[in-house]
């Protein structure tokens, strides 16, 4: 997907046409015949970035890369004061472990600081004398891996979106920003060439006070070319690109400003989760609500991207709201509409729930396919190959039959 990364734009300002690639037709049109019409007059989009600007989600991808190379440099003793970090209930049920037995944060997170010590005392890139491919042989990592895994989907199944997706990048806690965003990087190549996109599985059957554990996780990342056509589209055409993600800064920036893979936007048009840094550059477990000096740095996501884009892009833009915005889940929600400047929102199909908020734009965008004018679009993808296809209907992982939008039951 990254082989024409470096292709050099020759066409005049405003003259680029939209590849029709594997777009929906009618969303293709939709999309371009906004870019014609607003070309070169200083405006702006906004764009999520996991499961809209790629497929299947970054973040997540490199937590899975993280723990397979053991990428952290949290010191043993502080590991459960991390996991703990802004969790309001360490004691509650947040799921339940193979045997069908209530599982609390606190088990976990103790769970995971006794494998990690283990770790810090054997692995050879934390000063012990075992090389990776014996550590991966033991209970402890297998243990540390799934619990890992598993607290971070139970914290997002049991709390709200302000605990769980910033707890996340406290796991960065340790690294420097460049250190971050090079980990990152590595991992975007690393699933993008990965070639399977599948669900697997870690199971752990070290009992601890959590007992036997099992997780799953998604393997692959696409970085398509119809997205990298389209941020290029939209410059070429005299529209600015923006991303505004639930992710975490580096993380994003390792992506989306990368000519590795497509994107090349500015850095400083990169808004995303952001931690504080100590006085030797390194992150904190503590999210930074005062970066740029305004005290008003919300967490990216839901209501808080809205926050972000009136803070800090719409006074660039005399007030002006985006001009289309793209994103996938109820987190994209509020940017799509809040809005009275944005012509298009455009949503990649992931069959969501009625549960979530964007499922009602969905519905807009069903009823209104093949129809002039349409203020919101549906964009299809096959979970199976990594691919968009051309259609506004989606086939999910392990599917064959291809869905629109999910009934309201």
């Amino acid at each position: 997907a990254a082989t024409n990364s470096a292709k050099i734009i020759t066409e005049k300002s405003g003259s680029r046409q939209l590849s029709k690639g594997n777009w929906a037709p009618e969303t293709h049109a939709a999309i371009q015949a906004v870019i014609e019409k607003n070309a070169n007059q200083g405006k702006y989009v906004v764009f999520d970035f996991d499961n809209t600007s790629v497929i299947n989600d970054v973040e997540e991808a490199l937590l899975v890369y993280q723990i397979e190379h053991l990428a952290f440099k949290i010191a043993p003793d502080q590991m459960y004061d991390v996991l703990k970090t802004q969790i309001p209930g360490m004691k509650q049920q947040v799921g339940t472990n193979d045997a069908g037995k209530p599982v609390t944060c606190h088990g976990l997170a103790t769970d995971i600081t006794n494998d990690y010590k283990w770790l810090h005392e054997n692995y050879e890139g934390f000063g012990g004398s075992q090389p990776l491919e014996k550590i991966y042989e033991s209970k402890q990592y297998q243990d540390f891996a799934a619990k890992l895994r598993y607290m971070y989907t139970a914290i997002g199944d049991t709390f709200d979106a302000s605990v769980s997706y910033p707890w996340v990048t406290y796991l960065f806690t340790g690294m420097t920003p460049d250190e971050v965003q090079k980990l990152a990087g590595e991992s975007h190549r690393y699933w993008s060439k990965y070639g399977e996109f599948t669900e697997k599985k870690w199971v752990a059957d070290l009992p601890g006070e959590s007992g036997q554990i099992s997780a799953k996780y998604l393997t692959g990342l696409t970085f398509t070319n119809e997205l990298t056509d389209l941020y290029q589209t939209l410059m070429a055409n005299g529209i600015d690109v923006y991303v505004c993600s639930a992710s975490f800064i580096d993380v994003i920036k390792a992506a989306a400003c990368d000519p590795y893979f497509g994107y090349n936007i500015p850095e400083d048009q990169v808004y995303a989760m952001r931690l504080k840094v100590d006085a030797q550059g390194k992150y904190l477990p503590e999210y930074d609500y005062d970066w740029g000096g305004k005290g008003k740095y919300a967490q990216t996501q839901a209501a808080g991207k809205s926050k972000v884009i009136t803070g800090y892009i719409q006074p660039k833009y005399n007030g002006a709201g985006p001009l289309m915005v793209f994103g996938d889940s109820a987190g994209d929600y509020n940017m799509m509409t809040d809005y009275k400047d944005t012509q298009l929102g455009v949503i990649f199909n992931r069959y969501r729930k009625p549960s979530d908020p964007i499922h009602k734009l969905c519905m807009i965008a069903a009823e209104n396919i093949g129809k002039e004018n349409p203020k919101y679009v549906l964009q299809g993808r096959d979970n199976n190959t990594g691919n968009l296809i051309s259609t506004q209907y989606s086939r999910m992982l392990g599917e064959k039959e291809l869905v629109l939008v999910r009934p309201v039951s």
